[in-house]
């Protein structure tokens, strides 16, 4: 079904303001998310990406043998008066995250006169290896994307096409990180795992493409084409396996891992094949090479 339609698409006839200007316009609005806390002084509520317990410190309860209660983070939120108490389902029970300052013992109490009968299990993060972990993830992150920026540039050698695959990757990073900010999914080591596979899988389509443009002789409409073909069929294959492990996993942190990376690959369809062919269509016509 991919070959037919690609038979049938010439993406040489759409409008590069169009194929570069949307994904700009997505990026600036999820930038504009994150920044929410920025922005706007003492922000607290939606919208706002947190930090998971290993990376801010605080309190784990395992409540095994009980089904979740929807009203259950609501009760806590309201004794405790904080807003990112967590609770979620975790194999066969609940996880309860608390942040910090909530004190261990209470919330232990709490939670055994709401369920008498189960077993309860608490651990604790202090926020000093909190900030050290921190402080570990955003230097993976920030040597991940300066290393994938060099090899770019020693790979291509040409400013505008290293400039389309990097701003490529750092908009995946960034969409999939205000994604995670609208959906409530932490930034935690699992989260941080997969934002640098997003690194990767990002740079992987995009240099197909690009070296398929610049390095490849022949029609431009033709090699734009084959790119796509190419490289759609691995990003939907990932999506599929991807797919696979969120409705197979019952780990919280696989579920996070794989639902960062469906909405990173998505996001990536769109980066790769509109803003980055688009910006490359614009170079190689400028220097003549269509």
């Amino acid at each position: 079904m991919l070959k037919e339609w690609l038979d049938q698409f010439d993406p040489t006839k759409n409008p590069l303001k169009g194929m570069i200007g949307i994904p700009l316009i997505v990026l600036i609005v999820f930038l504009l998310i994150l920044g929410l806390p920025l922005i706007v002084s003492d922000y607290s509520g939606p919208f706002e990406l947190r930090m998971g317990m290993d990376l801010q410190g605080g309190t784990l309860a395992m409540v095994t043998g009980v089904d979740p209660d929807p009203s259950l983070k609501e009760v806590l939120s309201d004794h405790f008066d904080v807003y990112d108490i967590d609770v979620r389902s975790a194999g066969g029970g609940i996880a309860v995250e608390a942040p910090a300052d909530v004190d261990v013992v209470e919330l232990e109490n709490v939670l055994r006169q709401t369920y008498p009968d189960a077993e309860i299990s608490t651990s604790y993060v202090g926020p000093t290896m909190g900030e050290d972990l921190q402080l570990q993830a955003r230097n993976a992150l920030i040597i991940a994307f300066v290393g994938m920026t060099i090899v770019v540039f020693i790979a291509f050698r040409s400013i505008v096409p290293s400039i389309a695959v990097i701003l490529s990757a750092f908009s995946d990073m960034a969409i999939a990180a205000g994604f995670m900010a609208i959906t409530g999914v932490t930034l935690e080591l699992g989260t941080i795992a997969a934002l640098l596979m997003v690194i990767g899988y990002s740079v992987d389509s995009d240099i197909l493409l690009t070296t398929k443009l610049l390095k490849r002789r022949g029609n431009l409409r033709e090699k734009v084409r084959g790119a796509m073909s190419t490289g759609i069929t691995m990003t939907l294959t990932t999506i599929a396996a991807m797919v696979s492990l969120y409705v197979v996993s019952t780990h919280p942190t696989l579920d996070s891992i794989a639902i960062v990376l469906l909405f990173a690959l998505v996001t990536d369809l769109m980066n790769t094949w509109m803003l980055n062919t688009g910006i490359l269509m614009w170079y190689l016509k400028r220097r003549g090479r269509t």
